[in-house]
């Protein structure tokens, strides 16, 4: 579904500076995507990578983790708002870089990984992987987190007793997402889910979390404008019907991606050169 790409730029740059304390679930994934960078480290004596792109790199939480994990590298910490790149430290190793992830400002074959962490929901995701193809050098891997299609199931149900618009973004399909890496020509492709179940008191609480992430529904094709009270009462009690132990759930399928550009593609550009 098109996206709008001002509303999310514009919602990114309004939460820049309280984002660390209200991304709960967003830094919760991270510390769990570092953990899968840390083990192909273990697993791959040889992997010892020099320049890593943070792409979508919001408030630069991953920054310190990456430069505590690979000795003697520089972080490229991309992101498309200027108020998130504000927030992060000067750093000699880190250049910070306000920029479109659509189209990045790095040479072809420029860098050994591309971390991201629930980022490519937000974009067109063919395209972000195209880019991170282009810019990846031969062997360099690609690590990242996004929202599936199966996030936010009881909100997007509660909202069928209220309408049938679409309320809640579209993320995208897990499969898709696999098959697209494939398609690029991307190798050692591992896709993978869990669910990550939050819990509100109530209805407006879940949606202020939301917001108070930047997370809102961003779709060109959303219902613009303020719910009325018997809206907001119908949504909470379509709601009720989840809740346990007083609490409502908010269900999130977090997808870890992981994929290689391949190292023949080396052998290629040099046979062509000769």
């Amino acid at each position: 579904m098109p996206l709008e790409y001002q509303a999310i730029l514009n919602s990114f740059n309004s939460k820049a500076k309280q984002y660390e304390k209200n991304a709960v679930l967003q830094k919760e994934v991270m510390s769990r995507l570092l953990e899968r960078l840390e083990d192909e480290s273990n697993l791959d004596e040889g992997f010892k990578p020099q320049h890593v792109l943070d792409l979508g790199c919001g408030t630069g939480w991953a920054i310190p983790e990456l430069l505590k994990l690979f000795d003697h590298i520089k972080v490229s910490a991309l992101d498309f708002s200027k108020n998130m790149l504000d927030q992060i430290p000067q750093n000699k190793h880190v250049k910070t870089v306000l920029s479109d992830v659509h189209d990045l400002p790095f040479e072809d074959n420029s860098m050994d990984v591309v971390f991201s962490n629930m980022l490519i929901h937000w974009c067109n995701e063919k395209d972000v992987f195209s880019e991170c193809m282009r810019i990846l050098k031969p062997g360099g891997l690609l690590i990242m987190s996004a929202l599936g299609e199966t996030s936010l199931v009881e909100l997007k149900q509660a909202w069928l007793s209220v309408d049938k618009h679409a309320h809640v973004h579209d993320f995208p399909a897990l499969h898709d997402m696999g098959d697209d890496l494939l398609k690029l020509g991307f190798e050692e492709v591992v896709v993978n889910a869990e669910i990550i179940t939050l819990t509100y008191k109530d209805v407006v609480s879940l949606m202020k979390d939301i917001k108070a992430s930047g997370g809102h529904n961003v779709n060109e094709s959303r219902r613009k404008g303020l719910m009325s009270r018997s809206q907001l009462k119908k949504l909470c009690d379509g709601y009720d019907g989840f809740r346990e132990d007083n609490r409502i759930p908010a269900s999130y399928e977090v997808v870890y991606l992981r994929a290689r550009k391949s190292k023949k593609i080396d052998n290629i550009s040099l046979a062509i050169k000769e």
